[in-house]
């Protein structure tokens, strides 16, 4: 008992005898006795001042010991603390009964003072066992996610610094790869809240969307400057080079993802790379996908890649206006666009002008 002395024990019976003689037995182990006479009092005592242990007698006039039991373990915050019967009752359904409710042990009366302290001062060796494991995993779990975040952040800075040098081969995209994330995000989220694609549509999701947005051209590193950087119309060969970049961007990502085959984001970031200049109508590129066929993810960076592009300067043309980029998309809804994405854009017009505006300002 010296593991446990000092821990609180709420015992519960409306026999005033039986409730003195048990706090005395307990008080010789060490334990510190909390006596109530009803099963109402003793839930009001365990949610005032949660005790280590909770021993009841089973038959008590309005509420029972097995009803009490019941609630300890319906209600979380009490649910892990051990409950021992004590009864006079011999039939053995009642203490079936009882473990069903959620015990841990039963006590027979006339009970013994030694089967009593061995008893509750074993459970109660339990519950400290099983406290400090949970105190344990508790660290460790917060270790790891502290690992795996620094891990993971470390690993993004990487992806995102390529995913720059890529961009940073053409003067007229500053800032493109941000604004590309953060629209990409904003129509992940307002899509999620419209109840669209809810097995798919996540808070992970969403965050890994705003991550691997930054992926989306990062194939245009291998790209000649006399493409990406032509003032003019592109020739017949000159598009079909330019149009590499998905299939490069995936192979490289994919090249880690075979070491690394669970790892979603690179997953998600293939996806992306590849599949953003598909069309809903099965016209786009590399892979002529269609509709459902091609990854939500790219779907969604598409449009985002699109407005971002249709409102910045480019070496052969001036931005469009806010209003054009915004027609021009609709337009395109169930052509080029999924139906579903343009729907969320729709309703997230405005905040397209706001975040545009803003991160060109910066």
């Amino acid at each position: 008992m010296e593991t446990v002395a000092g821990s609180t024990v709420l015992i519960a019976d409306d026999s005033i005898e039986n409730l003195r003689l048990l706090a005395m037995v307990l008080k010789r182990g060490g334990l510190v006795p909390r006596p109530v006479t009803s099963g109402k009092a003793a839930i009001e005592a365990a949610v005032a001042d949660a005790p280590d242990l909770v021993v009841l007698d089973i038959h008590m006039p309005e509420m029972s010991g097995l009803e009490v039991c019941r609630w300890l373990k319906q209600y979380q915050p009490l649910s892990s603390i051990p409950v021992i019967f004590i009864s006079g009752v011999q039939d053995w359904t009642d203490k079936v009964t009882a473990f069903r409710a959620g015990c841990v042990d039963f006590i027979s009366k006339p009970f013994n003072e030694e089967e009593v302290l061995a008893r509750v001062g074993t459970h109660l060796h339990l519950r400290k066992l099983h406290l400090a494991m949970e105190a344990i995993n508790l660290t460790l779990e917060h270790r790891i996610a502290d690992q795996v975040k620094a891990t993971t952040a470390s690993q993004l800075a990487t992806i995102y610094a390529l995913a720059k040098l890529a961009e940073t081969r053409d003067d007229d995209t500053g800032q493109h790869i941000e604004r590309v994330q953060t629209f990409s995000r904003e129509l992940a989220t307002r899509m999620q809240e419209m109840g669209m694609h809810p097995n798919v549509l996540n808070p992970t999701f969403v965050e890994f969307i705003f991550e691997t947005a930054s992926l989306h051209d990062i194939g245009k590193v291998a790209t000649p400057d006399a493409v990406l950087l032509k003032p003019g119309v592109l020739t017949d060969d000159e598009f079909a080079e330019m149009r590499k970049h998905s299939l490069r961007g995936a192979t490289t990502l994919e090249a880690a993802l075979q070491r690394h085959p669970g790892n979603q984001f690179l997953r998600m970031g293939v996806d992306v790379a590849r599949s953003h200049h598909e069309r809903w109508d099965g016209k786009g590129y590399p892979d002529k996908l269609s509709r459902d066929a091609i990854p939500l993810s790219a779907r969604i960076v598409a449009l985002a890649d699109v407005y971002d592009a249709l409102t910045s300067n480019r070496c052969y043309r001036k931005a469009f206006s806010h209003e054009d980029a915004c027609r021009i998309i609709h337009q395109e809804g169930g052509s080029h666009f999924d139906p579903d994405v343009v729907a969320a854009f729709h309703s997230v017009e405005a905040k397209f002008r706001r975040i545009g505006h803003q991160m060109r300002e910066h």
